[in-house]
């Protein structure tokens, strides 16, 4: 009878507990929940700031830049704070002993803060603001780009309507001056089959211009 509760002992002790239904207990799904979790606030965010400014979010290049940056990699996801703190811990010894009261209290000295941290933190803050530097440069040779795109389509079509317009003047001109011509040719020496064909030429040349036509 002894050894029926040790055996199963042995086996309870050799059983992998399985993880819940909801994935809680699995740091790869917290991990792709987060993920997910993050894609949907940005999308809503994205759709709040565009409803309140009809132009939308102009900087998506600039949070990318931010976002990979490793100043913003080291921060650690929802939930795995908790759990691996709750491996961390340690048993820690409390002092219930009386302090003296005649003792002198000194203030303590501040602790400096070490220069490696200072000088990596001056680093990474001096490697973003070249990254954003950067990226301005960059979106304002793109901007000057762009204006002078347009500047040269405007002349082009300024240039373009000039000339059809100074094509349609010459045309007329010439139109006129043939006109202009048939109109005031004598047709005495016309046979008398094509006379009525001349004259009625002469007559719609002179409809449209608005002279004066006796025969």
């Amino acid at each position: 009878m002894e050894n029926r509760p040790r055996e199963a002992k042995k086996k309870n002790k050799g059983r992998v507990s399985k993880p819940s239904r909801d994935g809680s207990s699995g740091a790869n799904a917290q991990r792709d929940e987060s993920g997910c979790q993050d894609l949907d606030v940005m999308k809503v965010a994205l759709k709040e700031f565009k409803e309140r400014f009809p132009s939308g979010f102009q900087h998506l290049e600039a949070w990318e830049v931010v976002r990979k940056h490793e100043k913003w990699a080291q921060v650690p996801l929802m939930g795995e704070e908790g759990e691996g703190s709750a491996h961390k811990r340690k048993p820690f010894d409390v002092d219930f002993s009386i302090p003296d009261m005649n003792e002198d209290p000194s203030p303590q000295r501040p602790q400096r803060r070490d220069k490696r941290q200072a000088t990596s933190s001056e680093g990474s803050s001096a490697e973003l603001a070249a990254q954003f530097k950067v990226y301005t440069a960059m979106k304002e040779a793109k901007q000057a780009v762009e204006l002078e795109a347009i500047e040269l389509r405007k002349k082009r079509e300024s240039e373009a309507r000039e000339l059809i317009s100074v094509q349609i003047e010459t045309m007329k001109n010439y139109n006129y001056d043939r006109d202009m011509k048939t109109f005031l040719k004598p047709h005495d020496d016309v046979p008398p089959s094509m006379l009525p064909i001349i004259l009625a030429r002469k007559r719609e040349i002179a409809n449209k211009y608005g002279w004066p036509c006796d025969f």
